[in-house]
């Protein structure tokens, strides 16, 4: 599939390449599993976190509509 401007989509970069934030939510446990850590590890790579569970959307969703808009900015 192409993108509006020609390139194909979906972007074919790995992804520690993408700018990227992980939210991290606490209430999960403190630490990212080895994978996303190791990926932590990029410059491209943000980790944020919330005192929440697993589903911050249900659970703190304006908490994390300024998280992400916060991100974009």
């Amino acid at each position: 599939m192409l993108a509006a401007n020609g390139g194909d989509w979906p972007p074919l970069a790995p992804p520690g390449e993408l700018p990227t934030t992980y939210v991290k939510c606490l209430l999960d446990g403190p630490e990212p599993n080895d994978v996303v850590a190791a990926l932590l590890d990029s410059e491209r790579w943000r980790l944020v976190t919330m005192a929440t569970g697993h589903w911050p959307m249900f659970s703190q969703p304006a908490e994390l509509a300024a998280l992400l808009t916060a991100q974009v900015s």
